[in-house]
């Protein structure tokens, strides 16, 4: 008999709501499809768009490796292939599991390959997060600005837009908020420390060490904005990577058949992120479906046609990661507990 506080009981309603909220996007997403018509579009595809665009999701790879490199140590980074296994690796984590588990693996597979500490490459995560945030919101702020007109003067977009520009208001808060705590750490990171030292206090006495590695580490990566050289080079990779994971969507609409505008790729990025912050295996469901709204209330797609591309966009921006993964895992002798636990434990001592 499970108790219901038990561990098993709590894994299995967990699993539950993931496969019931799988199947219900899946289910949105399908709706009024006629799955041969999808079928006849997808075997239309241009293969050389197609490959194109797996080729620039795997660029994107590279740009992140190069950044990650340059942001752990930009004078004496750690040797490119670990780095790039550590990163493939923890990007298929988080494309086939549930959860964002590459935050944490990344640095743990890292750790144990390098003399790279866990907490510090932990911190460093953050700043990649932040350099990625400020990327995705400052591109979809962009594109309402760019087609604020044309699709609040459109009557069949108007109400939607509504929705997109009151998105893009959020957006621009979340940036001034994110810019003025950025710029706390940098002139006041003495009084922020010991704020960060007072909350490190509820924690075990054991990661309370961690726990201040973890934000030192972070705070070290502003440097950065004292050495032009360095920050020129990591701003650089950053604007690979996002010219990489917008413009992979635009070879699916030209490998379709169905061109779209280049910036119509920062509307779709934008939202289908959202889209996959879903809990379901690899944004199965809530992706698509996330995807195919854009595309049939402001492109004019038929069902079928969405469907078709949000399915194409979706191997298109999975396949090169899950394939690299893999090869990497069998390559290096892994078993998956190993790497599984990698994304899941807690940040451990420094002793990693």
């Amino acid at each position: 008999m499970l108790c219901y506080n038990s561990p098993r009981l709590k894994r299995i309603l967990q699993l539950a709501a993931i496969v019931f909220l799988t199947v219900f996007f899946l289910y949105l997403f399908l709706r009024n499809s006629d799955l041969a018509e999808v079928w006849r579009l997808i075997r239309s595809t241009n293969p050389y768009w197609f490959a194109t665009g797996l080729l620039i999701n795997f660029a994107a790879l590279i740009f992140r490796t190069w950044r990650w490199r340059l942001i752990l140590d930009e004078r004496d980074p750690p040797p490119f292939y670990p780095t790039f296994f550590a990163n493939t690796v923890g990007y298929m984590l988080s494309t086939v599991l549930p959860v964002r588990a590459a935050d944490v693996a990344r640095p743990a597979l890292l750790a144990r390959r390098t003399e790279i500490r866990f907490s510090g490459a932990l911190g460093t995560v953050l700043t990649e997060r932040i350099l990625d945030l400020y990327s995705l919101l400052l591109l979809f702020i962009y594109f309402t600005i760019a087609h604020w007109d044309a699709f609040s003067l459109d009557p069949r977009t108007a109400r939607s837009f509504f929705i997109i520009k009151s998105g893009a208001v959020a957006a621009a808060v979340i940036l001034a908020v994110l810019s003025v705590f950025i710029a706390g750490l940098f002139f006041f990171r003495g009084g922020v420390r010991r704020a960060h030292e007072f909350l490190g206090r509820i924690l075990p006495r054991r990661f309370r060490g961690s726990w201040m590695h973890f934000f030192d580490a972070f705070t070290e990566t502003l440097r950065l904005a004292r050495q032009p050289r360095a920050l020129g080079l990591v701003m650089g990779c950053t604007a690979g990577i996002w010219f990489c994971l917008t413009s992979q969507f635009w070879f699916v609409t030209l490998a379709l058949h169905r061109p779209l505008p280049f910036d119509s790729s920062f509307f779709v990025t934008g939202v289908t992120t959202v889209g996959l912050a879903i809990p379901t295996p690899g944004g199965i469901g809530g992706f698509h479906k996330a995807c195919q709204i854009v595309l049939t209330t402001f492109y004019r797609f038929d069902i079928d046609s969405s469907v078709a591309v949000a399915l194409l966009f979706h191997v298109v921006g999975t396949a090169p990661v899950v394939i690299s993964g893999l090869a990497l895992f069998v390559h290096e002798g892994l078993r998956w507990r190993d790497v599984a636990s990698a994304a899941e434990e807690k940040p451990p001592a420094d002793g990693l």
